[in-house]
């Protein structure tokens, strides 16, 4: 949920901008996109974006040194306006706000993208994990092996049960709807475990990665990419996790869970030109993907509490993806290990 603004009204900000940046402010838009409170300045000239307060300072100067990174590489990312201390970002009523140029473009929604738009992704994610090997900053690990264990596929069924408690004595048509994706969700769940599908994560590429990457961080002009954004969540992670699920949220032919098999493995070999995988990649990576879902509650829970639609739907399309890798993960994973060369 978008945490209230620190600025009561225009003039504050007015004032703040001129005061920090130097910078004189004449007009003042509210931009509904992400997770920030965003405003765009002058007439599009200038965006100011007001970090939520679960961001710290030492996680903006992190994304902003790996922007000035990417961007010696050739990649296309935002360009941050320095404050007149000569800083890329300021502090403000503790929270964390910066300010970048406006950049030109439009946004896709989830699963909008054509079969050229979906393999720019994969070339664009794979320029920038290889720009990132040579990263000057160390970021956090997230190696994922908190997934893999019976504890926790017991944990992830547990939570699919006291969801489905507390939705027993209700009995519409999108309750009914919900009960059959959360018990389809525990019988997966059930069968991974029993057939014993543990990964070693020390076994998969690890490499720097944007941490969040996926179609709702692109910016568009002419249908090409012409930046990527919100470099805040970047992390050192198996860099299959992001390739798999950017895939599922850009092309349009997955837009009921079932991915184009043609389409899937272009997509594996254009980001392969860039950053190498290796055989246990390649064989696991639709397991990692279907394990993360499978263990995640997220959409159903916050329909049953808020009756956020929006949100369901998502949940109703990730349990999609559930079921089809459920059904089709070893095929693909031959599929895959044949036709990728290394």
């Amino acid at each position: 949920m978008l945490e209230k603004s620190v600025f009561t009204n225009k003039k504050e900000i007015i004032n703040f901008v001129k005061e920090k940046y130097g910078i004189n402010v004449t007009n003042i838009k509210i931009i509904n996109r992400g997770s920030a409170n965003i405003y765009s300045l002058n007439e599009d000239e200038y965006v100011l974006k007001e970090f939520q307060s679960k961001y710290t300072k030492d996680e903006i100067e992190k994304e902003i040194t790996i922007i000035n990174h990417l961007k010696k590489d050739g990649i296309k990312v935002p360009s941050y306006i320095k404050t007149i201390n000569d800083t890329y970002y300021s502090l403000y009523k503790d929270k964390v706000i910066i300010i970048q140029k406006f950049i030109e473009g439009y946004t896709l929604n989830r699963n909008e993208g054509n079969y050229e738009q979906t393999i720019e992704c994969a070339k664009v994610y794979g320029m920038i994990v290889k720009s990132l090997e040579n990263l000057d900053i160390l970021l956090p690990l997230n190696d994922l092996s908190y997934l893999f264990s019976k504890e926790i596929f017991e944990k992830s069924i547990e939570k699919h049960q006291e969801l489905l408690k507390v939705i027993n004595d209700k009995d519409d048509e999108e309750t009914l709807k919900i009960k059959r994706d959360l018990e389809e969700k525990i019988n997966m769940i059930k069968n991974i475990s029993k057939e014993n599908i543990f990964i070693d994560t020390k076994k998969l590429i690890i490499k720097n990665t944007h941490g969040d990457f996926n179609v709702l961080q692109f910016i568009y002009k002419n249908n090409h990419i012409n930046s990527v954004i919100d470099f805040v969540s970047a992390c050192k992670m198996p860099v299959v996790w992001e390739l798999i699920r950017s895939y599922s949220y850009i092309d349009k032919d997955v837009k009921n869970g079932i991915f184009n098999l043609d389409t899937f493995t272009d997509y594996i070999k254009e980001f392969n030109k860039y950053v190498k995988l290796n055989d246990y990649d390649l064989k696991y990576m639709l397991y990692i993907y279907l394990i993360q879902l499978l263990s995640s509650t997220y959409g159903y829970k916050e329909y049953i509490n808020n009756e956020n639609i929006e949100l369901l739907e998502f949940a109703h399309f990730r349990t999609n993806i559930c079921k089809y890798l459920f059904n089709n993960a070893e095929n693909i994973s031959t599929r895959l290990l044949e036709n990728i060369k290394k």
